[in-house]
């Protein structure tokens, strides 16, 4: 934002003040996050273009401190609310045993779950706005399991979360896919991380809009392959965020503790 005449402009991922926005969420009272984002996959034949799936966890390429410490509303292993702390700094991330969490993105894919087959509606064989990912179901989407459970290891989704602003490498994409990751971005796992800091439960949505660089199996492309789909996955996301909006606006809101 500029500072006299108020305009926004565009900030490239790793100039985005990440601690002022989810910062932001906090003092506005947000109790739980729920984001969309634009990803490649590393590996179209499981996670094709035109996918939508639900990361469990993700991997930072760079991982740089990303907390508020030493912000005085910061604890070291627990929240102490007799201190007015309202966050933690030593914590695991995207764990099975994060009851909220896991909880929190069952009730998302919930509200979403319609938009499968609204998207879908009428298409012919081969045409579809939306495509399956491996382990999805129509009931299931975009969780890749029907019970909603986190998975490990190989069937783990993981966000890659690189520094940007320009894309990676073959060579990168290629040892991002060794690790185990599933779809790349540039923003989400800051955000995740600082979510989670604070105790917000982070629901995350990875829309596929490409495939990753030396990834494509489109007989066009890479560029093309995207340009294909991008009308469709338009559609898609506004039908989501529509789903979302209608969805939350139904949830109870809880007192505000205001001790």
């Amino acid at each position: 934002v500029d500072e006299e005449t108020g305009a926004v402009g565009y900030a490239p991922p790793h100039l985005v003040n990440y601690r002022a926005m989810v910062w932001c969420l906090h003092t506005c009272s947000v109790k739980k996050v729920v984001a969309l984002s634009s990803t490649g996959t590393l590996d179209p034949s499981s996670i094709p273009v035109g996918s939508v799936v639900m990361p469990d966890d993700f991997y930072m390429v760079k991982p740089d401190p990303t907390t508020f410490w030493p912000h005085p509303a910061m604890g070291a292993i627990e929240a102490d609310k007799a201190k007015g702390q309202v966050g933690r700094i030593h914590f695991a991330p995207a764990i099975p045993e994060d009851e909220a969490w896991v909880s929190w993105r069952r009730s998302t894919q919930k509200m979403v779950e319609g938009v499968f087959a609204s998207a879908n509606q009428g298409s012919a064989p081969g045409e579809e706005k939306l495509h399956l990912a491996k382990g999805q179901s129509a009931s299931s989407w975009p969780l890749q399991n029907d019970e909603g459970k986190i998975s490990s290891g190989e069937d783990s989704c993981v966000y890659v979360n690189t520094i940007g602003p320009r894309f990676e490498t073959r060579a990168e994409i290629r040892s991002y896919k060794a690790l185990g990751g599933s779809v790349v971005g540039m923003t989400c796992a800051y955000e995740w991380t600082l979510c989670s800091e604070l105790l917000l439960p982070y629901a995350l949505f990875s829309v596929v809009d490409n495939a990753c660089n030396g990834m494509s199996t489109h007989p066009g492309g890479a560029l093309q392959e995207y340009l294909d789909h991008k009308k469709d996955i338009g559609v898609v996301t506004d039908a989501m965020v529509a789903a979302l909006v209608r969805g939350l606006s139904e949830l109870e809101i809880p007192p505000t503790d205001s001790s």
